[in-house]
């Protein structure tokens, strides 16, 4: 475990976050340190705006990477493990101790799977992107882009400057952008453990969930999701037929 951050709430009571990892420690030294020389004069809800309609550029600049993670894949079974991740670290220039590779690797896989999805994969890369480990990756133009909209949207929701921001003020945000209605699922999906605090990995999946970025279990969900809504559909359609040839045959006197 790393350093313990926290602050006085308005009840008194302190709230503490523990990272989980020294990547986490690590990425929560490097966003306080960031926002000593982040100054944002738009408000969250008009950056997030902003942004918001770059979504469909960030997208392409995420996808356009897919290539290279299906290309390292190299035993062809839907996920990049340490060994494929390492070489892929290699060929974007990453000068980095096999040790250090391991920590993000294991840092990122968040199922612990030993395997990271395409979307723990862009991860890694935003991770090494803000610790400036990866010197180069294709389309570095677009990623820089993406990146940085990702990192000053956090910074603006981070407004105690702790690396790390608690659930109750992120709720409000959420409830600003969106409403009531998408808090329960916005913060299931951008703090997943539940222990009060949306660090910057976390912040990063939901990003990518809100750009449009799927991985290929998605893309299997859907398909899944779409033959059962179809069987369902079908099944209720004869349903209605039946109920309607039942109902044909009673006669009111």
């Amino acid at each position: 475990m790393g350093a313990i951050c926290g602050r006085e709430t308005r009840n008194g009571r302190e709230l503490k976050y523990v990272p989980a990892s020294k990547l986490e420690e690590k990425l929560q030294k490097v966003i306080k340190d960031l926002h000593a020389t982040y100054e944002e004069k738009q408000t969250t809800k008009a950056l997030f705006t902003k942004i918001q309609l770059n979504f469909p550029k960030y997208k392409v600049a995420f996808d356009s990477v897919r290539s290279l993670y299906d290309k390292l894949d190299a035993n062809n079974d839907g996920g990049m493990d340490l060994q494929e991740f390492v070489i892929a670290l290699k060929q974007m220039g990453a000068d980095l101790k096999e040790e250090d590779a391991k920590q993000i690797f294991e840092g990122v896989d968040i199922n612990h799977d030993k395997s990271l999805s395409f979307k723990e994969f862009l991860v890694c890369m935003a991770i090494g992107y803000i610790i400036e480990t990866i010197p180069s990756f294709p389309d570095r133009e677009k990623f820089h882009e993406a990146f940085e909209s990702a990192i000053k949207l956090f910074m603006s929701y981070d407004k105690h400057t702790m690396g790390v921001v608690e659930d109750k003020e992120m709720e409000g945000y959420v409830k600003e952008l969106g409403g009531e209605t998408v808090i329960h699922e916005r913060m299931k999906e951008l703090d997943p453990d539940s222990d009060g605090f949306v660090t910057f990995i976390e912040f990063l999946y939901a990003f990518q969930d809100w750009v449009g970025v799927e991985d290929e279990e998605d893309d299997v969900k859907e398909s899944v999701d779409v033959q059962v809504s179809s069987k369902a559909a079908e099944k209720k359609t004869t349903q209605k037929k039946h109920h309607k040839k039942t109902a044909s045959n009673v006669h009111f006197n």
